[in-house]
Protein backbone atom coordinates (compact mmCIF):
# COMPACT_ATOMS: atom_id res chain seq x y z
CA UNK A 1 0.00 0.00 0.00
CA UNK A 2 1.72 3.34 -1.10
CA UNK A 3 1.20 6.88 1.03
CA UNK A 4 -1.83 8.31 -1.62
CA UNK A 5 -3.94 4.72 -0.64
CA UNK A 6 -3.07 5.58 3.32
CA UNK A 7 -4.14 9.01 3.24
CA UNK A 8 -7.22 8.46 1.30
CA UNK A 9 -7.81 5.51 3.68
CA UNK A 10 -7.48 8.49 6.45
CA UNK A 11 -9.71 11.09 4.62
CA UNK A 12 -12.38 8.38 3.99
CA UNK A 13 -12.30 7.87 8.21
CA UNK A 14 -12.75 11.24 8.70
CA UNK A 15 -15.76 11.33 6.39
CA UNK A 16 -17.44 8.56 7.78
CA UNK A 17 -17.19 9.91 11.56
CA UNK A 18 -17.37 13.86 11.36
CA UNK A 19 -18.05 13.95 14.75
CA UNK A 20 -15.53 11.84 16.54
CA UNK A 21 -13.17 13.12 13.71
CA UNK A 22 -13.81 16.98 14.46
CA UNK A 23 -13.42 16.15 18.01
CA UNK A 24 -10.27 14.13 17.17
CA UNK A 25 -8.74 17.22 15.67
CA UNK A 26 -9.88 19.69 17.86
CA UNK A 27 -6.92 19.65 20.38
CA UNK A 28 -4.70 19.71 17.40
CA UNK A 29 -6.61 22.90 15.92
CA UNK A 30 -6.08 24.53 19.60
CA UNK A 31 -2.37 23.96 19.40
CA UNK A 32 -1.32 24.87 16.19
CA UNK A 33 -3.67 27.96 16.22
CA UNK A 34 -2.50 29.27 19.76
CA UNK A 35 0.87 28.75 18.16
CA UNK A 36 0.01 30.95 15.12
CA UNK A 37 -1.58 33.56 16.75
CA UNK A 38 0.72 33.87 19.51
CA UNK A 39 3.89 34.31 16.43
CA UNK A 40 1.92 36.52 14.69
CA UNK A 41 0.75 38.99 17.47
CA UNK A 42 4.86 38.73 19.04
CA UNK A 43 6.27 39.12 15.20
CA UNK A 44 3.73 42.09 14.83
CA UNK A 45 4.31 43.59 18.11
CA UNK A 46 8.37 43.28 17.21
CA UNK A 47 8.26 44.95 14.61
CA UNK A 48 6.53 47.79 15.58
CA UNK A 49 8.46 48.29 18.66
CA UNK A 50 11.20 48.56 16.44
CA UNK A 51 10.01 50.94 13.78
CA UNK A 52 8.30 52.95 16.37
CA UNK A 53 11.74 53.32 18.75
CA UNK A 54 13.76 53.66 15.28
CA UNK A 55 11.77 56.19 13.94
CA UNK A 56 14.85 58.64 14.50
CA UNK A 57 17.12 56.30 13.27
CA UNK A 58 19.44 53.46 14.55
CA UNK A 59 22.17 56.24 15.37
CA UNK A 60 20.37 58.16 17.72
CA UNK A 61 20.90 57.52 21.81
CA UNK A 62 19.42 59.72 24.62
CA UNK A 63 21.25 61.22 28.13
CA UNK A 64 18.86 61.90 31.07
CA UNK A 65 18.80 61.98 34.78
CA UNK A 66 18.00 58.52 35.30
CA UNK A 67 18.70 56.19 32.33
CA UNK A 68 17.30 52.65 32.30
CA UNK A 69 15.67 52.33 35.78
CA UNK A 70 14.40 48.33 36.66
CA UNK A 71 13.76 48.52 40.51
CA UNK A 72 12.48 50.77 43.25
CA UNK A 73 15.82 51.32 44.51
CA UNK A 74 17.46 51.91 41.66
CA UNK A 75 14.96 54.68 41.45
CA UNK A 76 15.52 56.56 44.53
CA UNK A 77 19.33 56.08 44.34
CA UNK A 78 18.52 58.10 40.58
CA UNK A 79 16.97 61.05 42.41
CA UNK A 80 19.54 62.00 44.18
CA UNK A 81 21.96 62.86 40.96
CA UNK A 82 21.77 66.62 39.55
CA UNK A 83 19.59 67.65 37.27
CA UNK A 84 20.12 67.63 33.09
CA UNK A 85 20.35 71.56 32.12
CA UNK A 86 19.78 73.19 29.09
CA UNK A 87 23.76 74.73 29.41
CA UNK A 88 24.41 70.65 29.17
CA UNK A 89 22.58 70.54 25.95
CA UNK A 90 24.72 73.62 24.51
CA UNK A 91 27.78 71.95 25.57
CA UNK A 92 26.89 68.91 24.15
CA UNK A 93 25.82 70.46 20.95
CA UNK A 94 29.21 72.47 20.94
CA UNK A 95 31.91 69.82 21.48
CA UNK A 96 30.81 66.46 20.12
CA UNK A 97 32.57 66.17 16.43
CA UNK A 98 30.64 63.04 16.25
CA UNK A 99 27.75 64.59 16.77
CA UNK A 100 24.92 65.74 13.89
CA UNK A 101 22.69 66.78 15.90
CA UNK A 102 21.69 67.45 19.44
CA UNK A 103 18.03 68.41 20.92
CA UNK A 104 17.32 69.21 24.38
CA UNK A 105 13.57 68.26 25.19
CA UNK A 106 11.25 67.89 28.11
CA UNK A 107 7.41 66.86 28.55
CA UNK A 108 4.44 68.17 30.61
CA UNK A 109 0.88 68.31 30.37
CA UNK A 110 -2.25 70.28 30.52
CA UNK A 111 -5.32 71.65 29.35
CA UNK A 112 -5.46 73.43 25.89
CA UNK A 113 -8.14 76.07 25.30
CA UNK A 114 -9.53 78.40 22.36
CA UNK A 115 -12.68 80.14 22.69
CA UNK A 116 -15.55 77.51 24.81
CA UNK A 117 -13.29 74.61 24.04
CA UNK A 118 -11.21 72.69 26.02
CA UNK A 119 -9.44 70.06 25.96
CA UNK A 120 -7.93 68.03 29.07
CA UNK A 121 -4.67 66.04 29.25
CA UNK A 122 -2.60 67.37 26.36
CA UNK A 123 0.68 66.44 26.09
CA UNK A 124 2.86 69.72 26.50
CA UNK A 125 6.79 69.10 24.59
CA UNK A 126 8.99 71.41 24.88
CA UNK A 127 11.57 70.76 22.33
CA UNK A 128 14.79 72.37 21.14
CA UNK A 129 15.19 72.87 16.98
CA UNK A 130 16.20 69.85 15.22
CA UNK A 131 13.06 68.28 17.11
CA UNK A 132 10.66 67.14 14.27
CA UNK A 133 13.68 64.54 12.53
CA UNK A 134 14.11 63.78 16.45
CA UNK A 135 10.26 62.86 17.29
CA UNK A 136 9.70 62.01 13.27
CA UNK A 137 7.14 64.78 12.94
CA UNK A 138 6.34 65.74 9.24
CA UNK A 139 4.67 69.30 8.92
CA UNK A 140 0.80 69.08 7.55
CA UNK A 141 0.69 73.10 7.53
CA UNK A 142 2.70 76.34 8.27
CA UNK A 143 6.15 75.24 9.78
CA UNK A 144 8.07 73.86 12.18
CA UNK A 145 9.81 75.16 15.39
CA UNK A 146 13.23 77.07 14.24
CA UNK A 147 16.39 78.08 16.48
CA UNK A 148 15.11 81.57 16.31
CA UNK A 149 11.87 80.97 18.42
CA UNK A 150 13.68 79.14 20.97
CA UNK A 151 16.08 81.65 21.70
CA UNK A 152 14.05 83.99 21.40
CA UNK A 153 11.25 82.31 23.69
CA UNK A 154 8.59 82.98 21.47
CA UNK A 155 5.15 82.04 22.38
CA UNK A 156 4.71 79.80 19.66
CA UNK A 157 3.73 76.25 18.97
CA UNK A 158 2.99 73.42 16.93
CA UNK A 159 -0.11 71.37 17.18
CA UNK A 160 -0.98 67.54 16.33
CA UNK A 161 -3.63 67.38 13.94
CA UNK A 162 -6.34 65.76 16.48
CA UNK A 163 -5.71 69.18 17.98
CA UNK A 164 -6.04 71.00 15.34
CA UNK A 165 -9.53 68.80 14.43
CA UNK A 166 -10.96 69.29 18.10
CA UNK A 167 -10.56 73.07 18.56
CA UNK A 168 -10.66 74.36 14.94
CA UNK A 169 -12.61 71.98 13.13
CA UNK A 170 -13.09 72.85 9.07
CA UNK A 171 -10.67 75.56 9.35
CA UNK A 172 -7.45 76.60 9.17
CA UNK A 173 -5.30 76.56 12.29
CA UNK A 174 -2.30 78.53 11.72
CA UNK A 175 -2.38 81.95 12.55
CA UNK A 176 -4.50 81.39 15.54
CA UNK A 177 -4.39 81.71 18.95
CA UNK A 178 -5.00 79.26 21.87
CA UNK A 179 -4.41 79.07 25.21
CA UNK A 180 -1.98 76.23 26.93
CA UNK A 181 -2.87 75.88 30.37
CA UNK A 182 -2.35 79.51 31.77
CA UNK A 183 -0.64 81.36 28.74
CA UNK A 184 -1.25 82.37 25.03
CA UNK A 185 0.47 80.73 21.70
CA UNK A 186 -0.13 81.36 18.31
CA UNK A 187 -0.04 78.24 16.32
CA UNK A 188 2.15 78.11 13.70
CA UNK A 189 2.41 74.28 12.53
CA UNK A 190 0.29 71.74 12.08
CA UNK A 191 1.63 68.33 11.68
CA UNK A 192 0.65 65.02 9.76
CA UNK A 193 -1.24 62.14 11.10
CA UNK A 194 0.67 59.81 12.59
CA UNK A 195 -1.83 57.39 14.44
CA UNK A 196 -1.67 55.65 17.33
CA UNK A 197 0.96 53.72 18.84
CA UNK A 198 -0.60 50.26 21.12
CA UNK A 199 -3.67 52.61 21.32
CA UNK A 200 -2.08 55.83 22.39
CA UNK A 201 -2.71 58.52 20.01
CA UNK A 202 0.76 59.86 19.23
CA UNK A 203 -0.85 63.54 17.22
CA UNK A 204 -2.46 65.29 20.37
CA UNK A 205 0.09 67.16 21.66
CA UNK A 206 1.29 70.74 21.75
CA UNK A 207 4.95 71.40 20.88
CA UNK A 208 6.93 74.61 22.22
CA UNK A 209 10.28 75.62 22.45
CA UNK A 210 12.26 74.89 24.91
CA UNK A 211 13.33 77.89 26.29
CA UNK A 212 10.07 79.22 26.35
CA UNK A 213 8.68 75.43 27.82
CA UNK A 214 11.24 75.90 30.51
CA UNK A 215 10.38 79.54 31.44
CA UNK A 216 6.75 78.76 32.32
CA UNK A 217 6.49 75.42 32.86
CA UNK A 218 10.44 73.88 34.35
CA UNK A 219 12.11 77.06 35.55
CA UNK A 220 13.42 73.93 38.10
CA UNK A 221 14.23 70.39 36.96
CA UNK A 222 15.70 67.74 34.80
CA UNK A 223 15.56 67.47 30.68
CA UNK A 224 16.59 64.98 28.66
CA UNK A 225 19.10 65.25 25.77
CA UNK A 226 19.01 63.41 22.48
CA UNK A 227 22.05 63.09 20.54
CA UNK A 228 21.91 62.11 16.43
CA UNK A 229 25.41 60.32 15.81
CA UNK A 230 27.03 61.61 12.43
CA UNK A 231 26.12 57.55 11.13
CA UNK A 232 25.74 53.96 12.57
CA UNK A 233 28.98 52.91 12.93
CA UNK A 234 30.31 56.50 14.62
CA UNK A 235 27.63 56.06 17.05
CA UNK A 236 29.43 54.03 19.68
CA UNK A 237 32.33 56.99 19.45
CA UNK A 238 29.62 59.74 19.68
CA UNK A 239 28.59 58.33 23.04
CA UNK A 240 31.47 57.81 24.78
CA UNK A 241 32.42 61.52 23.87
CA UNK A 242 29.11 62.76 25.40
CA UNK A 243 29.52 60.29 28.78
CA UNK A 244 33.13 62.05 28.95
CA UNK A 245 31.99 65.61 28.49
CA UNK A 246 28.94 65.05 30.94
CA UNK A 247 31.61 63.06 33.47
CA UNK A 248 33.52 66.50 32.92
CA UNK A 249 30.70 68.87 33.27
CA UNK A 250 29.64 66.73 36.56
CA UNK A 251 33.36 66.96 38.15
CA UNK A 252 33.06 62.69 38.32
CA UNK A 253 37.18 61.44 39.10
CA UNK A 254 37.87 58.50 37.37
CA UNK A 255 36.65 55.10 39.12
CA UNK A 256 33.61 56.96 40.11
CA UNK A 257 30.33 55.86 38.12
CA UNK A 258 28.34 57.99 36.21
CA UNK A 259 25.52 60.20 37.80
CA UNK A 260 23.17 60.18 34.53
CA UNK A 261 22.30 58.10 32.40
CA UNK A 262 22.82 57.00 28.47
CA UNK A 263 20.43 54.70 26.77
CA UNK A 264 19.99 53.82 22.94
CA UNK A 265 16.90 52.37 21.25
CA UNK A 266 18.61 48.95 21.32
CA UNK A 267 18.71 49.59 25.31
CA UNK A 268 14.67 50.08 25.35
CA UNK A 269 14.31 46.88 22.68
CA UNK A 270 16.37 44.52 25.08
CA UNK A 271 14.34 45.14 28.12
CA UNK A 272 10.95 44.78 25.34
CA UNK A 273 12.47 41.44 24.25
CA UNK A 274 13.06 40.45 28.09
CA UNK A 275 9.65 41.44 29.11
CA UNK A 276 7.87 39.68 26.30
CA UNK A 277 9.62 37.14 26.05
CA UNK A 278 8.87 35.72 29.44
CA UNK A 279 4.81 35.98 28.08
CA UNK A 280 5.52 34.44 24.69
CA UNK A 281 7.62 31.55 26.60
CA UNK A 282 4.76 30.74 29.01
CA UNK A 283 1.88 31.41 26.18
CA UNK A 284 3.54 29.19 24.04
CA UNK A 285 3.74 26.56 26.81
CA UNK A 286 0.17 26.55 26.92
CA UNK A 287 0.25 26.05 23.28
CA UNK A 288 2.57 22.62 23.50
CA UNK A 289 -0.13 21.33 26.17
CA UNK A 290 -2.93 21.46 24.43
CA UNK A 291 -1.08 20.30 20.87
CA UNK A 292 -0.03 17.26 23.65
CA UNK A 293 -3.54 16.84 24.42
CA UNK A 294 -4.97 16.50 20.91
CA UNK A 295 -1.76 13.94 20.17
CA UNK A 296 -2.87 11.77 23.34
CA UNK A 297 -6.63 11.89 21.54
CA UNK A 298 -5.28 11.34 18.31
CA UNK A 299 -3.32 7.84 19.54
CA UNK A 300 -6.52 6.76 21.69
CA UNK A 301 -8.64 7.16 18.20
CA UNK A 302 -5.98 5.20 16.54
CA UNK A 303 -6.10 2.67 18.84
CA UNK A 304 -10.19 2.34 18.88
CA UNK A 305 -9.45 2.38 15.02
CA UNK A 306 -7.22 -0.52 15.01
CA UNK A 307 -8.97 -2.34 17.20
CA UNK A 308 -11.96 -1.78 14.82
CA UNK A 309 -9.88 -3.26 11.69
CA UNK A 310 -8.26 -6.12 13.27
CA UNK A 311 -9.95 -8.58 10.85
CA UNK A 312 -8.85 -6.12 7.80
CA UNK A 313 -5.25 -6.19 8.97
CA UNK A 314 -5.84 -9.70 9.04
CA UNK A 315 -6.69 -9.83 6.05
CA UNK A 316 -3.70 -7.40 4.36
CA UNK A 317 -1.59 -9.97 6.12
CA UNK A 318 -2.88 -12.98 5.15
CA UNK A 319 -2.94 -11.62 1.09
CA UNK A 320 1.04 -10.75 1.77
CA UNK A 321 1.06 -7.42 3.70
CA UNK A 322 4.49 -7.44 6.11
CA UNK A 323 4.46 -5.66 9.14
CA UNK A 324 6.02 -2.60 7.55
CA UNK A 325 3.39 -1.68 5.42
CA UNK A 326 0.76 -2.20 8.00
CA UNK A 327 3.00 0.55 10.15
CA UNK A 328 3.38 2.33 7.36
CA UNK A 329 -0.12 2.55 6.51
CA UNK A 330 -1.26 3.65 9.80
CA UNK A 331 1.60 6.38 10.95
CA UNK A 332 0.10 7.73 7.41
CA UNK A 333 -3.03 7.51 8.84
CA UNK A 334 -2.45 9.38 11.89
CA UNK A 335 -0.19 12.20 10.47
CA UNK A 336 -2.83 12.61 7.89
CA UNK A 337 -5.17 13.07 10.62
CA UNK A 338 -2.65 15.57 12.32
CA UNK A 339 -1.73 17.66 9.37
CA UNK A 340 -5.16 17.96 8.71
CA UNK A 341 -5.96 19.59 12.58
CA UNK A 342 -2.60 21.78 11.68
CA UNK A 343 -3.85 23.40 8.88
CA UNK A 344 -7.38 24.05 9.91
CA UNK A 345 -5.40 25.66 13.20
CA UNK A 346 -2.96 27.56 11.14
CA UNK A 347 -6.32 28.92 9.20
CA UNK A 348 -8.11 30.00 12.28
CA UNK A 349 -4.88 31.38 13.56
CA UNK A 350 -4.18 33.61 10.94
CA UNK A 351 -7.74 34.78 10.56
CA UNK A 352 -7.84 35.45 14.59
CA UNK A 353 -4.90 37.47 14.71
CA UNK A 354 -5.37 39.55 11.84
CA UNK A 355 -8.67 40.04 13.02
CA UNK A 356 -6.93 41.01 16.58
CA UNK A 357 -5.15 43.50 14.25
CA UNK A 358 -7.96 45.38 12.59
CA UNK A 359 -10.28 45.18 15.88
CA UNK A 360 -7.74 45.87 18.79
CA UNK A 361 -4.60 47.83 19.42
CA UNK A 362 -2.76 45.00 19.16
CA UNK A 363 -0.40 44.42 16.30
CA UNK A 364 -0.17 41.17 14.34
CA UNK A 365 1.75 40.00 11.17
CA UNK A 366 1.61 36.33 10.02
CA UNK A 367 5.52 35.38 9.05
CA UNK A 368 6.04 32.35 6.68
CA UNK A 369 8.42 30.59 9.09
CA UNK A 370 5.24 30.60 11.53
CA UNK A 371 2.91 28.94 8.91
CA UNK A 372 5.85 25.75 8.46
CA UNK A 373 6.09 25.91 11.97
CA UNK A 374 3.11 25.00 12.76
CA UNK A 375 2.80 22.48 9.71
CA UNK A 376 5.94 20.65 11.12
CA UNK A 377 4.62 20.65 14.82
CA UNK A 378 1.51 19.14 13.40
CA UNK A 379 3.24 16.33 11.52
CA UNK A 380 5.44 15.27 14.39
CA UNK A 381 2.56 15.39 16.81
CA UNK A 382 0.95 13.14 14.45
CA UNK A 383 4.00 10.64 14.08
CA UNK A 384 4.65 10.44 17.15
CA UNK A 385 1.37 9.47 19.15
CA UNK A 386 0.33 7.21 15.87
CA UNK A 387 3.38 5.61 16.48
CA UNK A 388 2.25 2.87 19.13
CA UNK A 389 -1.03 2.30 17.60
CA UNK A 390 0.68 2.04 14.29
CA UNK A 391 3.40 -0.57 16.09
CA UNK A 392 0.49 -2.50 17.94
CA UNK A 393 -1.55 -3.10 14.56
CA UNK A 394 1.85 -4.45 12.73
CA UNK A 395 2.88 -6.66 16.06
CA UNK A 396 -0.67 -8.58 15.44
CA UNK A 397 -1.01 -12.11 14.45
CA UNK A 398 -2.81 -12.58 11.36
CA UNK A 399 -4.89 -15.94 12.34
CA UNK A 400 -5.94 -14.08 15.62
CA UNK A 401 -6.88 -11.45 13.43
CA UNK A 402 -9.06 -13.08 11.22
CA UNK A 403 -11.00 -15.20 13.53
CA UNK A 404 -11.78 -11.40 15.40
CA UNK A 405 -15.22 -10.33 15.70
Amino acid sequence: MNLRESMGIALRALRANKLRSFLTLLGTIIGVGSVIFVLSVVEGLNRYVSEKMLNAGANVFWIDKYGLITSEDAFQEAQKRPDITLEDADALRLSLPHARMVVAMADASGPVRHGNKVIRGVGIRGRGAGYDLMDDLAIGQGRHLTEFDDRRRQMVCVIGPEIAEELFPGLESVGRLIRVRDWTFEVVGVTKAKGKMLGQSQDRFVAVPIHTFQKYWQARGSFYISIKSVDQPSLPVAEQEARNLMRARHHLPPGRPDDFGVTTADTYLELYRNITGGVFALTIGVAIISLLVGGIVIMNIMLVSVTERTREIGVRKALGARRRDILTQFLAEASTLSLIGGLVGIGAGVVFALLVGLVTPLPSAVSVPSLFLGLAMSCLVGVFFGSYPAWRASRLDPIEALRYE
